[in-house]
């Protein structure tokens, strides 16, 4: 009996659409361009590719955004795949793996035999948290207006002590002297 491999949809735009596995290498995506196309907006334009490796298949990631799952695991590495493997593409899709054939048939036992308890479901993935915006605290009281304070000062000081060099210059008649009498020269007369 020949070996044959097939994906069937089980939950997507198709249920039901059966995908005959008939090359060595095949693309699956919502862009024309794949082997395997699946018209849903979840699907990157080239998702996955299905491999035929040692009388079996491997199922790899192509980057996609929404990601790849065999029995609700994600991929992070091709994987090779067993009949009745569940194959998730984004979380829309959802398609079986099967085979038929001497090659089928020993995966399909081995799997079981090695496999005696289901994985547990893998949670659906959740971003983390976004830290909230939180305000400043407020300032103590006092201490904020402290520096306000001392910069007013400190102008108030700088204003007085220029008041103060204007009155002595001008009290010793200091605009007549050399050097500033050329200075102040245009403006008054010394007399």
């Amino acid at each position: 009996m020949p070996e044959r491999y097939r994906l069937v949809m089980n939950v997507g735009p198709n249920p039901g659409k059966v995908f005959e596995l008939t090359m060595d290498s095949m693309s699956i995506g919502r862009e024309a361009s794949n082997d395997i196309v699946v018209q849903d907006a979840e699907l990157s334009r080239n998702h996955a590719r299905i491999s035929r490796r040692g009388g079996g298949y491997v199922l790899e990631d192509l980057g996609s955004t929404n990601g790849t799952f065999i029995n609700r695991q994600r991929l992070t590495a091709p994987r090779n795949l067993a009949p009745g493997d569940e194959v998730g593409l984004g979380e829309n899709v959802l398609l079986t793996f099967q085979g038929e054939g001497a090659a089928a048939t020993v995966a399909a036992s081995g799997r079981q035999a090695a496999t005696r308890q289901p994985a547990p479901p893998q949670p659906p993935y959740a971003p983390p948290p976004q830290p909230q915006y939180a305000p400043p605290p407020p300032a103590k009281a006092g201490k904020s207006n402290r520096g306000l304070i001392i910069g007013c000062l400190v102008v108030a000081g700088l204003c007085i002590l220029a008041l103060i060099g204007a009155v002595i210059f001008d009290s010793m008649n200091l605009y007549c002297v050399s050097p500033f009498n050329m200075l102040f020269g245009l403006i008054t007369t010394c007399g």
